[in-house]
């Protein structure tokens, strides 16, 4: 019995490249009342993020959750009492907008 020995490629041949300002010029754009994506109540979130790309804190791999302009939990992000905004950057992509 002839066997082979069988190599598998990975998932992502390419490595994933993140344009950190790509990012913060696209998040400053959401603070513009004319954007589309507009929230004037996600201001204070969109300013921390930006502020912890600045920081060289987040690198736009890893999840992060900013609520009412603080980092927290996705758990405290996912349980807040009431009704309050949370902003959610998760590797690569935004579920915030659109609405």
């Amino acid at each position: 019995m002839d066997t082979k020995k069988i190599e598998f490629a990975p998932a992502i041949p390419i490595p994933l490249v993140f344009d950190v300002q790509e990012r913060i010029q696209q998040l400053r754009s959401y603070l513009d009342p004319k954007h589309p994506y507009y929230h004037a109540e996600q201001k204070v979130n969109i300013e921390a993020v930006i502020k912890l790309y600045e920081e060289k804190k987040i690198d736009g791999i890893q999840e992060v959750h900013v609520m009412e302009g603080k980092v927290v939990t996705e758990e405290e992000a996912n349980n807040c009492p009431g009704w309050v905004w949370v902003w959610s950057e998760v590797g690569f992509f935004n579920f915030n907008p659109p609405p």
